[in-house]
């Protein structure tokens, strides 16, 4: 029997995915299904079985998996931790998801294998526990790279304007000397450890960088931008795949340096940044006429209410976060899988090709609206109970807060609402097809997942408690 350490075992399984999802793209739908079902098994397994499991043996293979081994190479250490651990998982489940939904919506062959290529550096960056500096100071030069990466997934192979995608990579570039300053700072003070201003000025330089990582307003612009001009379900991976590791990179960095904090205005900024980007994201959304646009600024909302929340210098804000962001996860990707079909339907997401769609692609229809509007907080939906608890917590700190939340949040329901007049208008195209069996499939589990979780949103404290544990 072959044992193998659990990074390479998940590198070579991507590898496996890639390869295959490249080599046979004429086969996309077929491919995209089966490396989906393998790398959301694999995340389901993942969060199955404890870190101390004993050496598991995967069936039919001569493989003995090792879960707490680790591998280093040039003076990197890769590591499945408890740390790490939902973020991998995470990531899994994303392209997971992402790759069944493209087998019902094509976004493009150039998409499946170069989406995945981009999701093996995300966890490759959540496993290094160990390397010549601090991972906390790596991150963001990594994250640069793939986000440059990310310009093939959005934009290839659909005639896109590459110019938007190239905006995404502004914050990481942006946040990249920032940090790497924070680093030197950091490396002089054992040289110096009486020099106060060498840790002070450590810990501002990181902050910036951290803040700038967050991207809110008026680093915001990916966003809309992307959900106007790209494919739906590759929008919408690429913002959440890049939001998960940049809120992990920020835990690690705020455990790591106490300086933080402590004595840096993070905090300050970080409220008021949020506060804005909130209000630009519901303000804007009232006006948005382009689903994927409206979709994008509904995100950028949620966004910021999820950097409200994660100013808080509190214990308890930590839960919310981690809460508001995992539902997040489930209406965005929900809400990409309705408006990958209504796209591929109509070939076009401009207003004039979408009046009547609703009657036509009523599940794919349901799916998106649905799921975007629980990135608003609108009850009966999945965003409703994280929503509902973040305004009252922050109605007990400063009612403004809340109001203010409030208001915006209305304001991009009455976005959606304008959306809903279009959708089941008058019927422009009357050619317009009727829904594929395997998109009413998916959208009918997207309407299941998010209904669910509304009704008994109690069926998350299990993962959010593991989920908690791997922070403290």
């Amino acid at each position: 029997m072959i044992q193998l350490a659990l990074p390479s075992f998940l590198f070579s399984l991507l590898l496996l995915a890639i390869l295959s999802s490249y080599i046979l793209r004429r086969w996309e739908r077929g491919v995209s299904l089966a490396n989906g079902a393998m790398l959301s098994l694999a995340g389901a397994l993942l969060w199955r079985f404890p870190i101390d499991s004993p050496l598991l043996s995967i069936p039919f293979i001569p493989v003995d998996l090792d879960l707490r081994a680790g591998i280093w190479e040039y003076g990197f250490r890769l590591q499945f931790t408890q740390t790490n651990e939902p973020i991998v998982v995470i990531v899994l489940l994303l392209l997971g998801s992402g790759m069944l939904l493209t087998a019902a919506a094509s976004q493009g062959r150039v998409f499946p294998p170069s989406m995945l290529l981009v999701g093996t550096g995300y966890i490759g960056i959540a496993l290094v526990v160990d390397a010549p500096i601090s991972p906390v100071f790596l991150a963001p030069a990594s994250l640069a790279i793939l986000m440059a990466l990310s310009v093939f997934p959005l934009q290839v192979g659909i005639g896109g304007e590459a110019l938007t995608s190239l905006r995404a990579m502004l914050p990481p570039i942006l946040a990249t000397p920032f940090v790497l300053l924070a680093a030197w700072h950091m490396e002089q003070l054992p040289l110096n450890p009486q020099d106060i201003r060498l840790a002070a000025g450590g810990a501002q330089l990181l902050g910036a960088g951290l803040l700038i990582l967050l991207a809110p307003v008026p680093l915001h612009s990916a966003q809309p931008q992307l959900g106007e001009s790209s494919p739906p379900i590759a929008m919408a991976l690429t913002i959440l795949l890049y939001q998960t590791l940049v809120l992990y990179l920020y835990f690690l960095a705020t455990t790591s340096f106490p300086l933080l904090l402590s004595s840096t205005a993070l905090n300050v900024w970080l409220t008021s940044t949020a506060t804005v980007t909130l209000v630009w994201g519901g303000v804007a959304a009232a006006a948005a006429s382009h689903p994927g646009r409206l979709l994008g600024y509904a995100m950028l909302h949620d966004w910021g209410l999820i950097l409200l929340l994660l100013a808080g210098s509190d214990e308890g804000s930590l839960p919310m976060v981690v809460s508001l962001f995992a539902l997040r996860i489930l209406s965005t990707m929900s809400a990409s899988a309705g408006l990958s079909q209504i796209r591929q339907a109509t070939g076009s997401l401009d207003a004039e090709s979408l009046h009547g769609v609703g009657a036509r692609l009523p599940w794919s229809t349901a799916a998106f609206l649905l799921g975007s509007l629980g990135l608003a907080g609108f009850p009966l939906t999945a965003g409703f109970s994280g929503h509902w608890s973040a305004i009252q917590a922050l109605a007990e700190g400063d009612w403004r807060f809340a109001a203010v939340v409030l208001i915006a949040s209305s304001s991009v329901i009455f976005g959606f609402v304008r959306m809903v007049g279009i959708f089941f208008g008058p019927l422009t195209y009357p050619q317009l097809p009727r829904e594929r069996p395997l998109g009413i499939v998916f959208s009918l589990m997207a309407i299941l997942l998010v209904s669910g979780m509304a009704i008994a949103p109690q069926l998350f404290e299990g993962p959010l408690a593991r989920t908690l544990l791997a922070f403290d």
